[in-house]
């Protein structure tokens, strides 16, 4: 159910890597069962932060409940952005949605 989507202006060479390092860090950080993280990534998406095209990212975090400790889990998710793609933290938009169960649909019903 939480879903982590990452739109960037980068190139990411190793896709598989990043969502691997997402989906470990949305899990671990969120308190989530990994198994039910999904995560997304675009990269080279045209972008402007500030009006400079420097290395930017969205991330976009969609769950049942959202981590009571959100600056922590901002950190965590900013750290995983400097360290996979050298992305400054300050250059980095993070929107956190609650979304009610009735709203959040899977394996044929809502949670």
């Amino acid at each position: 159910m939480p879903y982590l989507n990452i739109v960037t202006n980068q190139t990411v060479d190793d896709e598989l890597t990043l969502l691997k390092a997402a989906s470990k860090t949305v899990s671990l950080s969120s308190g989530k069962p990994e198994s039910y993280v999904m995560v997304a990534v675009e990269a080279k998406a045209t972008m402007l932060m500030g009006g400079s095209d420097a290395p930017t990212a969205i991330l976009d975090y969609r769950a049942l409940g959202l981590p009571a400790d959100r600056k922590a889990f901002s950190d965590a998710l900013c750290s995983l952005m400097t360290e996979q793609l050298g992305i400054a933290g300050d250059r980095i938009y993070i929107s956190m949605t609650d979304s009610e169960r009735q709203n959040w649909g899977w394996n044929h019903g809502t949670f």
